[in-house]
């Protein structure tokens, strides 16, 4: 079974040094989104207005096979 490694930036870079074993890319895809909802519904002020969460997923070989991204844009507000 292929193993992937799940790499978190929220402001800072963490390496997943240990990795998952699945089954495929497709599975490494799925369990991308759920992660970073997972991370996110327990750190929830990390994400404000023009910024970033991101979670990358690479291969045993080291190549970024994708990345889940979240951002938060809050739209201008008129002057009163």
């Amino acid at each position: 079974m292929p193993r992937y490694f799940f790499d978190i930036d929220d402001h800072k870079h963490v390496s997943d040094d240990d990795g998952t074993d699945l089954a495929n890319d497709e599975e490494a895809r799925v369990q991308a989104v759920i992660f970073a909802g997972d991370y996110l519904s327990e750190h929830p002020a990390i994400v404000r207005d023009g910024t970033r969460f991101r979670v990358a997923v690479r291969d045993g070989q080291g190549h970024v096979l994708l990345t889940t991204v979240v951002t938060i844009e809050e739209p201008a507000r008129p002057h009163a």
